[in-house]
């Protein structure tokens, strides 16, 4: 049992920031306390002889000690406490941090691996548990030498009698093994029904639209049930063995109670124990049941935040490819030229891209076009260094993307996608993430033409937008987002089918936008839209993972059956951007 608590202890101290020296105060502090409440039956019986005895003055005498020393017991009390709110603090904030800054590097198979109520639950509940480990191992180490300290001075009163509490220790840790393995055991599977139910809720109400017009309400509310179901299943295992553990012990507890009642008043009847040695017996049985309970406390919550450690490490040491995607190039001066030369990508032997090579000169507009599952979007994933090609390069001006340092590539290529996300807060603060300045704020938004609109409300840049933007429009989002684009100052934009959203008014705007943008910068864009691959200086024509023509829309438009299928669709739309919806 203790091997398995040594492991413990030391893979906290291994994952977390705390320093063995905060232990060390903890258990000095909490030795002094628990050390000074452990004299204090010794005075009080000293108290009751010297009082029987009529020896008066000393009876005094030890009245005065036992309050010092129940001072003394307070102040180191407190010291502990200090201590232990100290490192809790410090415990909390870094692990917190990690695991956001692991949050922010992670590629998208780290989604697929762990679900976002797991992510929530281990940077709240899980964080704060471990933050609370130093103090059930504080106590763990303490309690467990306190035992050792109540057995040793029975054992000077009368051998026999520590013999006694021996055996009795034994048998109290032998009961409680068992039902506390299993406590825990159990613990692990409500931990994961509370991930799974926390997750699905979170899905839920981030696409309750949808779910509610598929009529899909009932079935998710049935699957919530029985979710619901399966967690209480395992909370209540949990707690029937935490029952059994506490009442298995209480009758220990007290039939031993009971048995060395009879023990010491036969001893008492034939002058073997004094009436002293009698309150003093009984008051270190009644202080050895607090410190087991202590100790078996301690050591049930060590094993449950060993269980959220575990869960935080997992998120620690999940090794993201994308981690060995930054360089130390620094150089700042970037123009704009982007070059793929004979990239493939074959995740898990699957082909995505294959020998793709193309060119994209700097102040100039060209689009990504083909059918859905193409490798549009890879390529652009790619770009963002979110993958890494299986073979070939992928440059900017000439240098490899992988060797530019992670904020010069950040501050130099950026994206708006089909879908922005909008902070729950104002317009102003939104972008005040990329620019502070007001000027630059309201010249962006002027640009791509939301500024008449934000003015319009009752308190324009002020304006508080709902979680996600919910209290404006879907295109109103998407024109925040580009002016959030362009506030970045980035020579490459990434625009992500940016027009699907916008009405048809605003969405006519946008060649305009894009010829007025190409002049200090590289747009690289992916559309559905005839309208925009006509503006296009260059649109690239994708279709299995292959570029498979090139060229302008008049050009592509008499040679290329798939790009003339392109043009022809007609998308489902309920707003009507451009007259071929």
């Amino acid at each position: 049992m203790l091997k398995e608590y040594f492991i413990f202890i030391k893979n906290y101290f291994k994952y977390t920031c705390t320093n063995v020296k905060y232990l060390i105060y903890m258990v000095l502090s909490a030795s002094c306390y628990k050390g000074f409440s452990l004299l204090l039956p010794v005075f009080a019986s000293f108290i009751i002889k010297y009082i029987t005895s009529g020896n008066y003055s000393l009876a005094y005498f030890f009245i005065f000690g036992y309050a010092f020393i129940y001072l003394f017991y307070k102040l180191a009390e407190w010291i502990n406490y200090e201590v232990y709110t100290h490192n809790m603090e410090t415990c909390y904030i870094d692990l917190q941090n990690r695991i956001l800054n692991k949050l922010l590097i992670v590629d998208e198979s780290f989604g697929r691996k762990v679900s976002k109520g797991t992510i929530m639950s281990t940077i709240t509940t899980s964080v704060t548990k471990v933050g609370e480990m130093l103090d059930d191992i504080s106590e763990f180490i303490t309690t467990f030498g306190q035992i050792l300290i109540v057995i040793v001075v029975v054992c000077f009163c009368n051998f026999y009698l520590g013999l006694l509490f021996f055996i009795y220790c034994f048998l109290y840790l032998k009961v409680i093994i068992r039902s506390d393995k299993l406590s825990n055991l159990y613990h692990k599977k409500v931990l994961k029904d509370d991930d799974n139910y926390s997750n699905l809720l979170f899905q839920t109400t981030s696409g309750l639209q949808e779910i509610k017009s598929f009529n899909m309400l009932e079935k998710i509310k049935n699957k919530l049930k029985k979710n619901q179901k399966l967690f209480t299943k395992h909370y209540i295992l949990k707690r029937k063995y935490m029952t059994i553990l506490e009442n298995d012990v209480n009758f220990l507890t007290v039939y031993f109670r009971v048995f060395l009642y009879m023990i010491l008043l036969l001893g008492f009847i034939h002058g073997n124990f004094t009436i002293a040695i009698f309150v003093l017996i009984i008051s270190y049985h009644e202080y050895l049941d607090e410190y087991l309970y202590d100790f078996l406390y301690a050591a049930s919550q060590i094993r449950e935040e060993s269980t959220s450690l575990k869960r935080i490490n997992e998120i620690l040491n999940y090794r993201t490819i994308t981690e060995q995607f930054y360089g130390n190039n620094d150089t700042d001066a970037i123009k704009g030229m982007i070059e793929f030369k004979n990239v493939c990508f074959h995740p898990k032997n699957h082909k995505v891209l294959h020998n793709i090579s193309f060119k994209v000169k700097p102040n100039r507009v060209v689009s990504i076009v083909g059918p859905s599952g193409s490798g549009k979007t890879t390529i652009f994933n790619l770009l963002l260094r979110l993958y890494k090609a299986t073979k070939g390069t992928i440059q900017i001006d000439g240098i490899n993307i992988y060797d530019y340092s992670k904020n010069v590539y950040a501050n130099n290529v950026t994206i708006a996608n089909q879908k922005p996300f909008i902070f729950n807060m104002s317009i102003r603060k939104n972008l005040d993430f990329v620019d502070k300045d007001v000027n630059h704020q309201i010249e962006a938004c002027k640009k791509v033409g939301i500024h008449d609109f934000i003015v319009s409300l009752p308190k324009g840049y002020n304006t508080i937008l709902r979680e996600n933007a919910t209290n404006i429009s879907g295109g109103q989002k998407q024109l925040i987002s580009l002016a959030r684009m362009l506030l970045s100052n980035a020579e490459i934009l990434l625009l992500d089918d940016v027009s699907a959203s916008l009405d048809q008014d605003t969405a006519k705007m946008l060649p305009k936008l894009l010829k007025e943008l190409k002049e200090d910068h590289t747009i690289l864009m992916i559309t559905k839209k005839p309208e925009l691959m006509k503006c296009s200086d260059e649109i690239f024509v994708l279709d299995h993972g292959k570029i498979v023509a090139s060229g302008t829309h008049k050009e592509l438009i008499k040679t290329n059956g798939l790009y003339q299928d392109l043009n022809a669709y007609k998308s489902v739309s309920r707003i009507g951007v451009f007259d071929n919806d």
